[in-house]
């Protein structure tokens, strides 16, 4: 039974959506610190605040999201949030020339990112039923573990080949891009 979610057309979309976008979403966690303190001369004090500052917003965001979920199809609003993650993930490539980008960096990438983990457990009742809801969500947790152990090592090496965080901002965004584009194939309809 628990092998027959896999069969299911739209499950394998949104667990290859989990797994990308987990892995990416973890980078900047892991290299921000290092970004602003090596590249921006950043003290480590105001670095690990601005990290903080992500934790914030991401609370914030869960309440705020799972609010407009409620109004707006949870599908569209994690697809949104994983684009929004992205995109502000590529914008870290730019904030040597526009230091405030930092701050809207923070608290997008937090309001959005966050509010993936909020959303999972409602789409998989939307799409499978509550029935399955156990089972789902536990093997959407377990594919992203590839993901989080893989993507930020690859970032490392890449930041390590290039000597700079401009490619490691831009494929991890990219990557949650395209994480946001695996929900364009499911179908949302009765229990699809």
């Amino acid at each position: 039974a628990m092998l027959a979610l896999w069969k299911l057309r739209n499950f394998v979309p949104l667990a290859a959506c989990g797994s990308l976008f987990a892995g990416c979403m973890w980078v900047p966690y892991i290299y921000l610190p290092d970004y602003q303190v090596d590249a921006l001369g950043t003290p480590l004090r105001i670095a690990a605040q601005n990290v903080a500052s992500i934790g914030i917003s991401s609370t914030l965001g869960r309440v705020i999201i799972g609010r407009i979920a409620m109004q707006v199809p949870s599908l569209r609003c994690l697809q949104l949030c994983c684009l929004l993650s992205g995109v502000a993930t590529m914008l870290l490539a730019l904030v040597p020339q526009l230091p405030w980008l930092i701050w809207v960096f923070t608290v997008t990438f937090g309001l959005s990112a966050g509010s993936t983990i909020a959303l999972i457990a409602p789409i998989i009742v939307e799409l499978f039923g509550l029935r399955n809801l156990p089972n789902a969500f536990g093997f959407i947790c377990a594919v992203q573990a590839p993901g989080v152990l893989a993507v930020p090592a690859v970032c490392g090496a890449i930041h390590d080949m290039f000597d700079s965080y401009v490619p490691v901002w831009v494929l991890a965004g990219l990557g949650m891009v395209g994480a946001s584009s695996f929900l364009l194939l499911i179908k949302q309809g009765p229990r699809a």
